[in-house]
């Protein structure tokens, strides 16, 4: 599948919820009592915007999160970086970006890797590491975007081969709660592949807990 590039779309609507099995809008923890693998504070949750030409910036607010939660210095300011540049988004859009950003700044460039394909497990096992993953996102089983297709990237903190979730860029502040089958509609439009970025910085040390 050849990805012409995702052009983000901007919500414009409220969120809202729909009758699909499971699928909720919450906060880090579901109504099942789970919770998120990584629990970005939503101090970070960054809202979607568009570049120089209008087009949404969602790859790159995707990327962010990810390079603030895995402290990815390189490109932890990517997103501002894309203000006054065009928006949209694709694999080897990303890697120029991230390629011509590290060059201006004097910096290696990260360790990251880029997946196209339906292989969920890969997804999962990047969670497991305590990485957070850029995904695609085709349709919300919640109903968010009025329930139709949509060319956008968000972030995937929860996926443990039963619960999935996402950080949406559209939707700060709320984590999007859904299953198996239900994400993999999402991540891959319903029958094609989905992308995924992922940097392979670990992640942080887990947060305290009391006893």
């Amino acid at each position: 599948m050849r990805f012409v590039g995702l052009l983000c779309v901007l919500a414009l609507t409220s969120p809202a919820w729909s009758q699909a099995k499971k699928a909720h809008v919450g906060g880090p923890v579901n109504s099942e009592g789970v919770e998120v693998q990584v629990e970005l504070p939503p101090k970070f949750h960054l809202k979607n915007r568009g570049g120089s030409d209008g087009a949404g910036l969602c790859v790159f607010a995707s990327l962010k999160h990810a390079s603030i939660w895995q402290q990815v210095e390189q490109t932890v300011n990517i997103f501002e970086y894309m203000f006054t540049r065009p928006g949209g988004g694709w694999p080897e859009k990303v890697d120029k970006v991230i390629e011509i950003m590290c060059k201006e700044k004097g910096v290696p460039v990260p360790d990251y890797v880029q997946y196209q394909g339906r292989d969920v497990d890969f997804l999962m096992k990047a969670l497991t590491t305590g990485r957070m993953v850029g995904v695609t996102y085709a349709y919300s089983p919640t109903g968010r975007y009025g329930g139709r297709k949509v060319a956008h990237m968000v972030n995937l903190v929860h996926a443990d081969g039963t619960w999935f979730a996402i950080l949406d860029n559209n939707f700060p502040g709320t984590i999007e709660w859904m299953d198996r089958a239900a994400f993999l509609r999402a991540w891959t439009g319903g029958g094609g592949n989905g992308w995924a970025v992922v940097f392979l910085n670990p992640s942080p040390p887990p947060v305290p807990r009391a006893d």
